[in-house]
C-alpha cells in the first residue's frame, strides 16, 4: 500500500472526463489541467478509457513518468457516470514497471512449453475420461463425477491455449483450408460437453466452398472460446445457433448465436479488453476474447459482438476468402 508521500495528488474530472479540480500534495501536479480532459492530460488514448465498476479501479502505468493512475467512477441512480476521481501517485517501486514488463516477456519465451505439457496429457486423459462416461449407467454416481472432470479438463485445456496466444510472439505456419471442417471439429471436440449440460448445437453451414488463409488451430481456438462463453451465459440450457455463409467482398461471415443471458451496453464495451470477464471470479480469466480478436485479426478479418439482456450474443466473424483453386494448389504442394 502506497505511503502518502508517494501520492502526488487526487484529480476530480466531470461525467465528460473534464478536469474541475487538482488536490496536490507536493505541487506536482499543475492547476493548469483544470478544464483539460483528464486523459488528454495523462496522454492515455481515448479507446484505452472504459467505465468502471464503483470501487473497481482501471489502473494506468504512464510509460513515460512511471506514474500509476487509478481512476475510480461514481454514478447517479440510473446508473449515469457522474464523475471521476483519479489517484496519481508518483513511481516509487524503481525500476519495478521494467521489470514487470521483462517478466511478461520471459512468459512468452516459457508459455509455449508450459502449454504443450499441459495439453498433451490432458488430452490423453480426456479421452479415457469420455469413453469411460459413455460405458457409464445413468445411475452410476461415477457418471457424474466423469461429466464434472470432462467439464473440468476442457476449461483448463482453453486457459492453457488462451495463455499460449496471449504471450505468443512468432507466427505460426499458415496455409488454406476449409471453415467448415474446422467447425465441424470443433463439435465433435466440445458437443458431447454442451449436450450433457442441456445445451444444443444447432449448425447451418454453407454447401459452398469456403475456404480462408492462415493458421487453423487458432481459428479453432476462437470458436472455442466463443462456444465457451455461450456455455457460461447458459446455466440452466439453452442453444447455441452456428451459420457460415458467403459474403460481400468476396468475403465470409461467421456467426454464432446463443440464447443466453445477454450482456449489457457496459459489459459489450468492455468485453474485448484484456483480463475483463463478466464470469464470476476463479471461473474466467479475462483473455478469451481479447485473444479471439487478436487472432481474428492476423486473419485480415473481424469480430464484433452484438447483445442484449436477456435476449442472448451474437458474434460476428468477417474474413477474406480465398479461391478453391487456391487452397487445391497449396493442398498439391
Amino acid at each position: 500500500m502506497s505511503e502518502i508521500k508517494d501520492i502526488l495528488g487526487i484529480v476530480v474530472a466531470d461525467k465528460d472526463g473534464i478536469i474541475k479540480s487538482v488536490s496536490r500534495s507536493n505541487g506536482s501536479l499543475p492547476s493548469s489541467l483544470i478544464g483539460v480532459k483528464w486523459y488528454d492530460a495523462f496522454s492515455i488514448p481515448v479507446k484505452e478509457v472504459h467505465v468502471v465498476e464503483e470501487r473497481s479501479p482501471e489502473v494506468f502505468r504512464l510509460r513515460e513518468s512511471g506514474e500509476k493512475l487509478s481512476v475510480f467512477s461514481s454514478y447517479d441512480e440510473d446508473g449515469s457516470v457522474l464523475e471521476y476521481h483519479i489517484l496519481v501517485e508518483e513511481n516509487c517501486e524503481g525500476d519495478s514497471y521494467t521489470q514487470s514488463l521483462n517478466k511478461v516477456s520471459c512468459l512468452g519465451e516459457i508459455a509455449p512449453g508450459i502449454a504443450h505439457e499441459i495439453n498433451n496429457p490432458l488430452a490423453y486423459v480426456s479421452g479415457w475420461l469420455q469413453m469411460f462416461h459413455v460405458e457409464t449407467q445413468d445411475t452410476d454416481p461415477k457418471k457424474k463425477t466423469y461429466e464434472t472432470l470432462i467439464s473440468e479438463f476442457a476449461r483448463i485445456a482453453t486457459l492453457s491455449n488462451s495463455l499460449l496466444e496471449f504471450t505468443r510472439q512468432t507466427p505460426m505456419p499458415k496455409t488454406t483450408f476449409d471453415i467448415n471442417q474446422v467447425v465441424e471439429e470443433v463439435i465433435t471436440m466440445i458437443g458431447y460437453t454442451m449436450k450433457n449440460e442441456n445445451i444444443e448445437i444447432i449448425e447451418t453451414l454453407t454447401l459452398s466452398d469456403i475456404v480462408v488463409y492462415g493458421d487453423s488451430n487458432r481459428l479453432k481456438q476462437v470458436f472455442i472460446n466463443l462456444m465457451q462463453n455461450a456455455r457460461a451465459a447458459m446455466q440452466d440450457g439453452g442453444n447455441i445457433y452456428i451459420s457460415t455463409n458467403n459474403f460481400q467482398n468476396n468475403s465470409i461471415l461467421i456467426q454464432l448465436r446463443d440464447s443466453g443471458c445477454g450482456m449489457s451496453k457496459d459489459q459489450l464495451g468492455k468485453a474485448f479488453c484484456q483480463s475483463y470477464t463478466t464470469k464470476v471470479n476463479g471461473k474466467g480469466s479475462g483473455l478469451g476474447l481479447s485473444v479471439s480478436k487478436s487472432i481474428i485479426n492476423e486473419f485480415g478479418g473481424t469480430i464484433d459482438l452484438d447483445s442484449n439482456i436477456d435476449e442472448g450474443t451474437v458474434a460476428s466473424i468477417i474474413l477474406p476468402k480465398c479461391s478453391w483453386d487456391e487452397h487445391v494448389s497449396n493442398v498439391n504442394k
